[in-house]
């Protein structure tokens, strides 16, 4: 480690302003997902130009984990983390100011890019100053408080689109991001010290990420955290359709049932924390993936019943254990990259939402008038997820991701 873990109130307040970094993206997607419809007719546009405002932030998402990720490892954590959410505040200022949808967009890829520095300096942060089952449970805390965003954000978005009409949401994204800028000047440290660092990280980031794809101690995790994941971002793109289509929801009731749902990723993961006193984080995979497939193939079996109470508590169950499982898989993922926790971090960002804008992509093509394009979405990856973490486990490598190669 570089240097001494922060402990008590200081190691609080440093989690607390990672997992608010790390919410940029939800809040920058989750908040305006009522505000869909307001937006194309603000810009004379098209339903479909609209929501693809959603998908290109996921692209923008994959392509800076990229650029983040190596630079994090080449000139230290801190510089890029203020980079990023200055740049995402600029951006969130821009959106406020233009009046056309393509314009919109290209500002929506911008913003991700900045969007995604939290998320990627943020792991490589724990993992400079933690070790052992110690990350999986920062990570399992941060993702637990992250999960606040889609908790919250989509009735908070509700409501400012009921006062104030939907540029109000950017206004709020403004002020998280200077809020943000502010607490990472303040309490956030630089864990990386300068014996560490790669100076020719962000120029040879290619040759290393090749490095990484060959490595099956690392990419069998980061694509397992990634399908882990992927129900979540089909959940994201297929909800408002479902639940305001499909059913019939208001614009509040619609976020309000939104966070009921959501609020499944911090119960389970809780239970993840819990698990990881007795059990490594390899060994909770193990066991929560075929339970993770049995949620999504029940939930593809009730998605066309008509009964919103029952899709509802499938549903929640099949989210809660993405939030049981992703600090595990991630935990496993950057464990397999010990030399560049940057770089691993970015890693495992740019599968994630490259799988991300893959998943939502197909799920809106599908259509939402039903939950079953979103369901049989959220069985696949969960099904692909078990297979390669089984072929993993056969090989016997994931122990000694976390054993061997962090001791």
């Amino acid at each position: 480690m570089s240097q001494p873990s922060p402990t008590g109130l200081r190691a609080a307040l440093v989690i607390a302003v990672l997992a608010l970094l790390s919410i940029f993206p939800p809040l920058a997607t989750d908040m305006y997902l009522s505000a869909l419809g307001d937006l194309a007719e603000a810009f004379d546009a098209t339903d479909a130009a609209a929501e693809m405002s959603l998908s290109v932030f996921f692209l923008g998402l994959c392509l800076g984990q990229v650029i983040v990720g190596p630079l994090a490892d080449a000139i230290g954590r801190r510089l890029p983390l203020l980079a990023g959410t200055a740049l995402f505040t600029a951006t969130s200022v821009g959106l406020l100011l233009v009046d056309d949808i393509a314009v919109f967009n290209v500002l929506r890829l911008l913003q991700a890019i900045g969007a995604c520095a939290g998320m990627a300096v943020g792991r490589a942060i724990v993992t400079d100053l933690y070790e052992g089952r110690k990350v999986a449970k920062v990570l399992t805390v941060l993702v637990a408080l992250m999960t606040l965003g889609p908790i919250l954000s989509p009735f908070l978005g509700s409501l400012l689109l009921a006062g104030f009409g939907w540029r109000s949401i950017f206004v709020t994204l403004v002020i998280v991001g200077v809020a943000a800028f502010g607490l990472t000047m303040a309490f956030i440290p630089e864990s990386l010290p300068q014996e560490k660092r790669e100076p020719g990280a962000l120029r040879h980031a290619l040759g290393h990420f090749a490095t990484l794809a060959a490595r099956r101690r690392f990419v069998v995790p980061a694509l397992v955290t990634a399908l882990i994941q992927a129900p979540m971002f089909a959940f994201i793109t297929a909800s408002s359709g479902v639940f305001q289509g499909g059913f019939g929801l208001s614009g509040t009731s619609y976020g309000i049932l939104f966070g009921v749902i959501a609020s499944a990723l911090v119960v389970f993961g809780q239970i993840n924390n819990q698990l990881l006193n007795r059990y490594d984080p390899e060994q909770v995979l193990g066991a929560g993936l075929p339970v993770f497939a049995a949620a999504a193939a029940t939930l593809v079996l009730v998605s066309s019943s008509g009964q919103l109470w029952l899709l509802v508590a499938v549903l929640w169950v099949t989210l809660g254990m993405v939030g049981l499982l992703s600090a595990n898989g991630m935990t496993v993922a950057m464990a397999g990259s010990p030399e560049a926790a940057g770089l691993g971090s970015a890693g495992i960002g740019a599968v994630q939402f490259g799988t991300a804008f893959a998943t939502s992509s197909l799920v809106a093509l599908a259509g939402s008038d039903t939950a079953t394009p979103m369901a049989v979405a959220m069985l696949a990856a969960a099904t692909l997820a078990c297979a390669l973490w089984a072929g993993l486990r056969d090989r016997a490598i994931g122990r000694d991701v976390l054993g061997c190669e962090r001791s």
